[in-house]
């Protein structure tokens, strides 16, 4: 019997189970979740569209008394992700939350065809106490095949993101522009119309990786600075 098709999203998370495959990027987005995990008080984190599990794996080395929850809608990565982090992690948008949790939505939302939609159904399941972090890609000049291949609906501004937000019932406390120093890539993306094998994301020698990182945690630091960056990322809090 063939094994099931899996699609280019998949397998570029897939692909970065393996730590040899993570990227700095995620490790600046993870310390950022971190402080707004500080910031907010919150022992709980609802990791919405997991992927990978990269995050819960972060917090378990980083922030070992946070209780990790995550959901997914993908079969192949559900799987991985129980198999990782056990049943009693799995969260579904149909239970409640724990309380007072960060919800934290780190690349999805662009995947949804509905963004508002889920949005609301989302608020419906946070308490008060609770905040949401969410990262998405920035820049509507720059979707490219790439956005195609990785199943992305849209790009987004900051001024794009906050009205999905509000129409969602949210009240937003924060935005900015994530990683100015990447914006050459997508113009490089741009350029590119040839098919790719894998969407993954290019392998780094570790001084490369050294640099890059020491980069984007200064602009990271620096993030209401920047007019733009290849990311936008929002804290917010429900209205009702």
């Amino acid at each position: 019997m063939s094994r099931p098709a899996i699609s280019k999203l998949e397998r570029q998370q897939q692909l970065v189970t393996d730590r040899q495959h993570e990227t700095y990027w995620h490790r600046v987005r993870f310390e950022l979740v971190g402080r707004f995990l500080d910031r907010a008080g919150s022992k709980s984190v609802v990791d919405f569209g997991a992927g990978s599990g990269l995050l819960g794996e972060w917090l378990q080395e980083h922030r070992p008394a946070t209780d990790y929850h995550f959901t997914e809608s993908s079969a192949v990565l559900a799987k991985h992700l129980v198999e990782r982090f056990g049943s009693d992690a799995k969260a579904t948008i149909e239970d409640p939350w724990p309380q007072r949790s960060l919800v934290v939505m780190l690349d999805v939302l662009e995947h949804i065809e509905y963004p508002v939609a889920a949005l609301q159904a989302i608020r419906s399941n946070m308490g008060r106490a609770d905040v949401l972090v969410i990262t998405v890609p920035a820049l509507r000049w720059g979707f490219s095949s790439w956005d195609v291949e990785l199943g992305h609906y849209r790009r987004y501004s900051k001024r794009s993101l906050r009205h999905e937000l509000a129409a969602a019932g949210f009240a937003v406390e924060h935005t900015a522009y994530l990683f100015p120093e990447l914006l050459p890539l997508l113009v490089v993306r741009k350029l590119r119309s040839a098919p790719r094998e894998d969407v993954d994301f290019p392998e780094l020698s570790p001084v490369m990786a050294s640099v890059g990182y020491r980069i984007a945690a200064t602009t990271t630091a620096l993030r209401n600075v920047w007019v733009a960056g290849t990311s936008v990322v929002a804290v917010a809090r429900s209205t009702a």
